[in-house]
């Protein structure tokens, strides 16, 4: 099946009960024949949220691990627990496409309480200013693709090669007509911190990530995603892009993708 027109709301309409057809919102940055690892980050999340659902408990930490080029085709999506408990469970997600498997996501599912409420705090930086104080940023002019196109971002002053701080948003939904959590909203934007504050131009040279490591201490709040990010690259082609997390109301979690940095094929 072909992709769908800009057209449409959704990244991924539902074709049968575990797969699903990416409309062209989802296309990379890198290929126009492969998908954005962060709208097909918020499907796996929408799908393990699916998986024998449990009010009692909320994620904790999500862990994406990119096995290559994820094609821009009908994607299926199977969750498993492998670790089951009352208080904490570990959940597995695989992404076949054409036969193969292309991402492998475990994640923890931990019981949440209110009688701990008088020990709560947070160390995390903290945004220094709201969207409303950001100017816009367009990504497309360092990327291309469908996600980038669909996606609205502002970016606070004092941003630079290596670190900035973005907020960013959109209106499209997860899968057509389906409900999903703020969970799943906020990791379909995660990935975009790798490309928020490049060191080095895209076209320069390539700095894919190959997992996306996400920890949470709490649900995000719909609309804005606030990415406080930094980029290092070591000196011999592995990099590091780190994120700090946060929604209007502040902080919730940290994110972490590991690069290879190298030279284009000739």
């Amino acid at each position: 099946m072909a992709a769908r027109s800009l057209a449409t709301v959704s990244y991924y309409d539902r074709v049968s009960a575990d797969t699903y057809q990416p409309t062209r919102h989802v296309q990379g940055a890198w290929n126009d024949h492969e998908q954005h690892m962060s709208p097909v980050a918020g499907l796996i999340t929408h799908a393990i949220d699916q998986h024998q659902p449990r009010a009692d408990v909320q994620l904790s930490r999500i862990s994406f691990e990119i096995l290559g080029l994820i094609p821009l085709a009908a994607t299926t999506v199977t969750v498993e627990t492998i670790r089951p408990g009352r208080t904490i469970e570990l959940v597995e997600a695989t992404v076949l496409i054409e036969g193969r498997p292309r991402i492998r996501a475990r994640a923890w599912r931990l019981a949440v309480s209110d009688d701990v409420a008088g020990v709560s705090g947070v160390e995390l930086p903290a945004m220094p200013a709201g969207p409303e104080h950001g100017e816009p940023y367009d990504a497309l002019a360092e990327w291309k693709g469908g996600f980038l196109a669909s996606i609205e971002t502002v970016a606070l002053p004092g941003g630079r090669s290596g670190r900035r701080q973005v907020w960013a948003r959109t209106p499209h939904t997860v899968v057509a007509d389906e409900p999903f959590s703020p969970t799943a909203a906020a990791i379909s934007l995660v990935d975009l911190a790798n490309g928020i504050a490049t060191r080095v131009r895209p076209t320069d040279m390539m700095f894919p990530n190959v997992d996306l490591t996400i920890h949470l201490i709490r649900q995000p709040e719909p609309s804005w995603l606030g990415l406080d990010t930094s980029v290092s690259f070591g000196p011999n082609g592995l990099g590091l892009t780190s994120s700090t997390l946060s929604d209007e109301s502040g902080p919730f979690g940290r994110a972490e993708q590991a690069l290879t940095v190298r030279h284009f094929p000739a």
